[in-house]
């Protein structure tokens, strides 16, 4: 009895070029292939697919390259609106640094050994302070401007992630962490602002 009606659905025919099929399917298969010109041209197609599969030798490109095509499609298709529903990410660029610098007249004063660092990322500006805690760090920080519902701050080292989620103030406080070089990236509503090479160091 042929078990094909009327024409081969695709996954039998590739399960048959794989060579997965039963073999009473298999007969059943090929007994309609010799009378159905549709279904044995499909065949044919992924026969000579699957065979140019098998024996292709290219070798992938390398990651580095397709790291960089992938960034520049990113680059060419990002949305510039910002109610899209795709997450832009952006550099956040460095405005004031008070290490090395005398604070200026009608500065907030902050504890001892704070360090306070102030970024600016399109609507958006960043306070980040830094202060020891023995033989920890402390990094917290708070977003002003643009919408910041729902934020999460993640920092990452090369050896560990942490992350908080922003309080009704859009503050947040990371946990402890130990002398080093860290990114953070701060997770908007449709976007992620990235501060890169925050170098914590005695």
């Amino acid at each position: 009895m042929n078990i094909f009606p009327d024409h081969i659905p695709f996954h039998q025919l590739a399960n048959y070029v794989l060579g997965d099929l039963p073999l009473v399917q298999r007969v059943d298969l090929e007994s309609h292939t010799a009378t159905c010109s549709q279904c044995s041209e499909k065949l044919a197609q992924l026969e000579h697919i699957i065979s140019l599969m098998r024996t292709d030798t290219a070798e992938d490109a390398p990651s580095s390259a397709i790291d960089r095509a992938v960034a520049l499609f990113r680059l060419k298709t990002a949305p510039t609106s910002a109610a899209s529903d795709w997450r832009r990410r952006i550099l956040a660029a460095l405005i004031f640094d008070s290490m090395g610098a005398a604070p200026a007249f009608g500065m907030r004063s902050g504890k001892s050994g704070t360090r306070q660092l102030f970024f600016s990322a399109e609507e958006y500006s960043v306070d980040l302070r830094i202060e020891p805690a023995g033989q920890v760090w402390l990094i917290s920080g708070q977003v002003l401007g643009g919408s910041t519902d729902h934020g999460v701050a993640v920092l990452q080292s090369t050896a560990e992630m942490s992350q908080t989620a922003f309080n009704e103030l859009s503050e947040f406080i990371l946990p402890p962490v130990q002398v080093g070089t860290y990114k953070l990236v701060l997770n908007l509503a449709n976007l992620d602002v990235e501060i890169d090479e925050i170098m914590i160091e005695l």
